[in-house]
């Protein structure tokens, strides 16, 4: 039977109403077009099944007399900066590929869901070592590191850094940076934290500085896949600043004084005061004490905290980006991000023409009608792009815990399947995304190269009676007396969703609620309830949350083979199908105690994981990829809902420059960062 939508219809009607208005609400006079001439250069070696595929870029040689930034000029007249062309590096990188030439000026205003964390606007911040090209989302092209080659072999990468370029506060980077990061981080058993990825092979990689600018890594086997991982690594991943670190570390500054130091900041050690003063993503993912001190990359820096959650960032004066002009970006000169306690004050910011920007963790197709209807009087166009992050829930069913009757039940083949089939995707994309979203399985977006029609359908029919048979044919034929399922151990099948609310998406619970109807009509006692991330990451690494909910990101090109997390068990925390397993996999003693081993199946997956990591060729590399999915079209361990939805972020109408339309937008582009908001401008350097 048919169930009844739970949205009003005048909602939906208005939602298509609007659609038509949409192009002509965004629309705006033609720019001025720049043309970006990009040379590719490919050599294949078929013998050895080597492609090394390389962009030649645009380089533009910083004419004289290129004008200051109005925003700087004051402070180069009085002496208090050095010339524009003593703050860039030799060899700029160039932002082109852009709708016209920009203009300085203006303030962005945006908002966060915590004191402290910028979850939706770290796009804004995020220079990363290597970048993939905005263009075609597929062509990895130089960023902080201007060049690098890899070896035959794909063991050794060698990398360039731009000669000149100068963190924030006019100090050089250079490979000392890389240096202090490896030999006195990252390696350093009393502070450091390093990924999986440096002890590839299971050896820890060899790092060697050759010259102030030239450094190399090689590792005990193949990692042809390694320049995209760099694409996801900030400062603080590879490099740190030495020369502002270094007077909190015992390497360099007597223990004594550093004792000292830590004790004034109510801290015990030095290292416990190191890593307070080095706190992961300052500047980019947050603003701790110290942020006016902390030297950055980025194109705009903190500085002012007037207010809790309130932070003031202005333009980076060493920032190393020109347009195809030679002038210095960024165009805008300041940003404004201020706390917001809950998803209705953003509502009430937006309507009331409060906010400049919108990004995608703050955004919902949930809220688009309403979005269309104040889009004109509130000073701002609603984007037409895809999500790769926002709106894409996933359920995660966890096939390890600490209840070993219910762990044997979700670990049967059929358990998974007969969740999936019970969910009407349709009815919720009417009720919760209008009708807008294309919904599926969990696999890549249909835009990836990963991606093969199958992987979106399987097990993807709404089928209550396919659902009733797969759980009769496993065992949980027998009732109680409200009609929901028994477990073999006679208790009632009791299964909880858990989610952290707004920070997974704007209309979690209501998509867990739908979920927990569907599933007790299948005679499964579905729960749900939201938690705070803390708590709801605690659950799942002791084993004792039953399904999880996050975004399902990491769907395209440009993150899906790095990260492969949502889809077989390599990361603790948020999701992911078994959070034991994966802890098997990430240690480096996997003979250790207290690790739980993973079936065969799961280790095949494993290692067509690491072969995918391994190869050179491209085309190994997704063939590999779709042994994952092909094998998870008939296994499925989640549960996807979503293949394609909209992601309406929100700018202000003045704003441009923007990225284009239909081109995802999330996790996967890091936010807007791949489409160079140190590029986006306001049209006569004021908002609307």
């Amino acid at each position: 039977m048919k169930r009844k939508l739970r949205r009003r219809e005048f909602l939906q009607l208005t939602a298509g109403a609007v659609l038509g208005a949409a192009a002509a609400a965004c629309s705006a006079p033609t720019p001025e077009i720049i043309e970006r001439t990009v040379e590719v250069e490919k050599t294949v070696e078929v013998e050895k099944t080597v492609e090394v595929q390389k962009e030649v870029q645009v380089t533009v040689e910083v004419p004289k007399g290129v004008p200051e930034p109005p925003y700087l000029k004051d402070k180069v007249d009085a002496g208090e900066l050095p010339p524009l062309n003593e703050r860039l590096p030799a060899n700029p990188a160039v932002v082109g590929g852009r709708d016209a030439i920009g203009v300085y000026g203006g303030e962005v205003r945006m908002v966060h869901f915590d004191t402290v964390w910028f979850v939706s606007e770290y796009g804004w911040n995020s220079e990363r070592m290597l970048h993939y090209s905005d263009i075609d989302l597929k062509t990895i092209v130089p960023n902080i590191f201007e060049s690098w080659e890899m070896s035959e072999n794909g063991r050794t990468w060698t990398f360039h850094m731009r000669k000149g370029m100068k963190w924030s506060d006019g100090q050089p980077l250079t490979t000392e940076d890389v240096a202090f990061w490896w030999f006195d981080f990252a390696t350093n058993e009393e502070l450091g934290w390093y990924g999986w990825q440096w002890r590839k092979g299971g050896e820890l990689a060899e790092v060697e500085i050759l010259d102030d600018y030239t450094w190399k890594v090689t590792f005990a086997e193949p990692f042809g896949n390694f320049a995209a991982h760099m694409t996801r690594w900030h400062m603080g991943d590879v490099i740190l600043p030495k020369h502002y670190l270094k007077q909190f570390h015992a390497s360099y500054t007597d223990e004594a004084e550093l004792t000292k130091m830590a004790e004034e900041e109510g801290l015990e050690t030095w290292q416990q005061l190191f890593n307070q003063k080095n706190g992961w993503g300052i500047n980019i993912w947050q603003g701790p004490p110290n942020f006016a001190e902390y030297p950055t990359l980025s194109p705009w820096m903190i500085v002012d905290n007037p207010t809790e959650g309130l932070y003031i960032w202005d333009r980076n004066p060493y920032y190393w980006k020109v347009d195809l002009a030679g002038n210095q970006l960024p165009y805008i000169d300041h940003l404004r991000i201020d706390y917001a306690a809950s998803t209705e004050v953003v509502t009430l910011k937006i309507i009331q023409g409060e906010l400049d920007y919108v990004g995608p963790h703050d955004v919902t197709v949930a809220q688009y009608p309403l979005y269309k209807e104040n889009e004109e009087k509130s000073n701002y166009v609603v984007g037409d792009y895809l999500s790769c992050m926002t709106d894409r829930y996933t359920l995660y069913p966890q096939h390890n815990l600490q209840d070993k009757v219910l762990e044997e039940i979700v670990n049967h083949p059929n358990f998974v399947k007969a969740l999936s089939v019970a969910i009407d995707r349709e009815e919720i994309n009417q009720s919760l995304y209008f009708g807008l979203a294309r919904m599926g399985q969990m696999g890549p977006m249909p835009m990836s190269k990963y991606y093969k029609e199958k992987y979106g359908t399987a097990w993807a029919q709404y089928d209550p009676d396919l659902a009733n048979q797969l759980l009769d044919e496993m065992g949980l034929d027998k009732r109680d007396s409200e009609g929901f399922r028994l477990r073999p151990d006679g208790k009632r099948l009791d299964f909880n969703i858990e989610h952290a609310g707004a920070r997974v998406g704007v209309a979690t619970h209501e998509f867990t609620e739908m979920v927990v109807s569907y599933w007790r009509d299948v005679g499964i006692y579905a729960t749900t309830k939201e938690e705070q991330e803390s708590l709801y990451n605690e659950r799942l690494l002791n084993l004792e949350c039953h399904c999880g909910v996050w975004h399902q990101d990491r769907c395209t090109d440009m993150l899906l083979h790095i990260e492969m997390r949502w889809f077989i068990p390599i990361n603790t925390s948020q999701g992911g199908p078994a959070q034991a397993w994966a802890q098997w996999y990430l240690a480096a003693d996997k003979s250790a105690e207290g690790l739980v081993e993973p079936p065969d199946y799961i280790k095949q997956l494993y290692e067509w994981h690491d072969q995918l990591q391994a190869v050179v060729s491209e085309t190994e590399r997704v063939a590999l990829g779709q042994k994952i999915f092909d094998w998870l079209a008939e296994n499925p361990l989640s549960i996807g809902t979503v293949l394609e939805s909209p992601a309406p972020l929100l700018f202000n109408k003045n704003m441009r420059n923007l990225p284009r339309p239909k081109v995802p937008i999330g996790w996967d582009s890091y936010g807007i960062s791949t489409y160079h908001p140190e590029a986006f401008y306001y049209e006569g350097g004021e908002r609307a």
